[in-house]
């Protein structure tokens, strides 16, 4: 808690409590009175009297009797409560301890509730955990001896509750205050701050300590410690945020607006592609060599002087103010997120808590290199789906179907405005995880066909239905894209999108489905004889099995569920022009005779001779050296193929590895009622080997 803070908390407290009674006095049989004061000292450096309490706050309660003298006391205090907690690492220890200190807590002794004054902390049932957060009524007892003879007996109901309302009186406020020095003046430097200015005085880039002690490990056991605190006193954990969205906002994550710089940038905080899983084209330029995806930081120490210096640093001081002194204990600037005594801002805990993330991720991918790994997380099976009947079958591989029919990405053409959906919302009705790429922004059906040359906006779908599904902490959905084509190899054939960073989830909970995005791209121009790219996806997270590629992409598609293709152009009914293009390819490694298998609903093909094939010169001399054959189309004598049937077929299309050619589709005039998918198949000895729909239904 800043100074500023605790001088508003302070305000609220003498207010709130001038008209309440903390004193609760009982007169005594044989005369005298006793009584009982409440007061707490979490965020103060003197206790306040007080009726209501926060869980995890410091309350002290004390006897005092008038008309006589107290021999014992004996007090009798709701349950559950502890005395103390030691949320102590060792950080300051000397020698350092070969590991960091245990979470520990002390219950309340028989000899503390025999003490004229007991210290506690009242923690919750099991029922009295988020989002149950109160208030709670918890009762006190005091029987006292007198000297002299006979007793006195005084009972007291007070409060408890986690405070939904009050930015001063969060967890972070009482968890960083607690377990001051005596010595300190600000009553928001305890403990916990106190420990993280140590670490960066006196530890920061010193390899000389045990390796817990480095930045990455260090701050993973710094925060899974608060997560520890919270669960003791029936918080949630902390939900990771990644840089790349909004601050969230909220009491819970609010902080003074003097030490928040203003206003913060979402795009200026993306994660550089460099450490990522799915990696991209630019290279880490504060390190020799290739550093161009997370895998390619051979050791810790190059990912962590990389990492701490450059893009940790500034997230912390793009939302934090940059005054004073960056060790200071106190003043106007300390709590800034720019300072040592970052803790204190509620974002510092979210932010570290995404960088756990990335740490998980490289000692997955190297884990010789991490001798003080986070705990790792349990295997997952994070997808995309293919087609309506994947998404029925809850991602089963292989999966059945058109594989090229991806409902799960999207494209727009300007960026979704809002963000109604955002979800899961905490006990607060806060937006826990608006701070992952977590989001609601449509679905396929607001697929815009994308404009070259211009931003467009792709989003996407990202699944954790499958059975008996764990969280997945962290995914990444690569994006690339291709000349639409019914045979694709990756990656040969493919372009990576680089700002698929922006195609990520944090703490994608079991049984839900999240959208993601937006990746702005810019289409390149199209040459000529293409008019669309179609889109492949891969879902990467070190708690899944790495898809198995290489066997061309409806097969690759077809058998990894982490896997998804889209190759779909969208025509609007009564166009007549202008044609659809794509590329034939032989994707195999002999030559061989490729077919091409069309199927139109039955309503397209009234008025007969609507929808007109095009084989360019390359795939004419296909057919004819494959001495190829049709059934279901005819010529019309102009150079085209008409389909006659809704099931039409061209085999025999003898194409060298790797040789292409072009077909274009002409559709028109088709009634404006009309909708439906034109779908075009691929085939060689192997099997399907992809293909492309046409999609009528009304532009967007």
């Amino acid at each position: 808690m800043t100074p500023s803070r605790f001088f508003l908390s302070a305000a609220i407290v003498l207010s709130s409590f001038a008209a309440a009674v903390p004193a609760m006095a009982a007169a005594c049989a044989s005369g005298g009175s006793l009584t009982i004061t409440a007061s707490a000292d979490s965020l103060s450096l003197s206790p306040v009297a007080a009726t209501k309490f926060n869980f995890g706050e410091h309350v002290i309660l004390t006897a005092a009797a008038s008309g006589f003298s107290i021999a014992s006391f004996s007090w009798t205090i709701d349950a559950p409560n502890i005395k103390d907690y030691n949320e102590d690492l060792g950080t300051e220890v000397s020698p350092s301890p070969a590991a960091a200190k245990p979470w520990t807590t002390t219950p309340l002794a028989a000899s503390d509730l025999t003490a004229a004054s007991v210290g506690f902390y009242w923690a919750p049932t099991a029922a009295q955990f988020e989002p149950n957060n109160g208030p709670f009524s918890r009762n006190v007892s005091l029987t006292v001896a007198k000297n002299g003879g006979g007793n006195c007996t005084v009972t007291a109901t007070y409060t408890v509750e986690r405070n939904e309302t009050d930015i001063t009186r969060q967890a972070e406020d009482f968890y960083t205050s607690n377990h001051r020095s005596a010595a300190t003046t600000n009553p928001g430097f305890g403990h916990v701050v106190d420990e993280h200015i140590f670490w960066h005085a006196n530890i920061d880039g010193d390899l000389s300590f045990p390796q817990w002690m480095h930045f990455l490990a260090w701050h993973g056991e710094f925060v899974r410690r608060f997560d520890l605190w919270r669960t003791e006193f029936g918080y949630n954990k902390v939900a990771p945020w990644y840089p790349g969205r909004p601050l969230p906002s909220g009491p819970q994550f609010d902080a003074d607006a003097g030490l928040r710089l203003s206003p913060y940038v979402p795009d200026n905080n993306r994660v550089p592609t460099y450490y990522t899983l799915t990696g991209g084209t630019a290279n880490d330029p504060g390190l020799a060599g290739t550093h161009k995806k997370l895998a390619d930081y051979a050791s810790l120490d190059d990912f962590t002087n990389s990492f701490e210096g450059s893009y940790h640093g500034q997230v912390h001081c793009n939302i934090g103010t940059h005054g004073g002194s960056f060790f200071e204990t106190s003043g106007p600037n300390f709590g800034s997120m720019c300072l040592a005594s970052s803790p204190k801002d509620t974002m510092f805990w979210r932010w570290h808590g995404f960088i756990d993330l990335m740490y998980r991720n490289y000692c997955a991918l190297h884990a010789a290199a991490c001798a003080s790994p986070s705990p790792a997380d349990p295997s997952a099976d994070p997808w995309m789906a293919d087609n309506p009947t994947d998404v029925a079958d809850n991602g089963t591989v292989p999966s059945p179907g058109t594989h090229w029919i991806s409902p799960d990405v999207w494209n727009r053409r300007s960026p979704v405005s809002t963000d109604p959906c955002v979800g899961p919302v905490d006990s607060y009705g806060d937006h826990v995880t608006s701070g992952g790429v977590v989001r609601n922004c449509g679905t396929s059906a607001d697929h815009e066909n994308p404009v070259t040359g211009v931003t467009n906006y792709l989003y996407g779908t990202l699944r954790n239905t499958r059975p008996e599904a764990p969280r997945v902490v962290y995914a990444e959905v690569g994006v690339y894209y291709a000349l639409a084509s019914s045979g694709l190899h990756y990656p040969s054939d493919f372009t990576m999108i680089p700002e698929t960073r922006q195609f990520l989830a944090v703490f994608l909970e079991p049984t839900t489905t999240t959208s993601i995005g937006p990746i702005p791209w810019t289409p390149p121009a199209l040459p000529p004889a293409n008019d669309h790219y179609c889109l492949y996806l891969r879902v990467l997270s070190v708690q899944a099995t790495p898809p198995v590629e290489g066997m061309g992409i409806d097969t690759d598609v077809a058998k990894n569920n982490n896997l998804a293709w889209r190759n779909i152009k969208v025509v609007a009914p009564g166009d007549t022009s202008p044609p659809s293009f794509f590329i034939v390819r032989n994707i195999g490694k002999e030559a061989e005779p490729l077919g091409l298998h069309f199927e139109v609903p039955e309503q397209l093909m009234n008025p007969a001779g609507t929808i007109r094939i095009k084989l360019d010169a390359a795939l004419s001399r296909a057919l004819e050296a494959g001495k190829g054959t049709m059934t279901g189309l005819k010529s019309d004598g102009k150079g085209n193929l008409v389909l006659t049937s809704p099931k039409g077929e061209i085999t025999g299309l003898q194409l060298a590895p790797r040789a292409e050619g072009h077909v274009a589709v002409q559709l028109g005039p088709i009634k404006t009622a009309t909708a439906g998918d034109i779908t075009i198949t691929q085939t060689s000895r192997a099997g399907v080997d992809g293909g492309v729909t046409i999609r009528l239904a009304k532009k967007r």
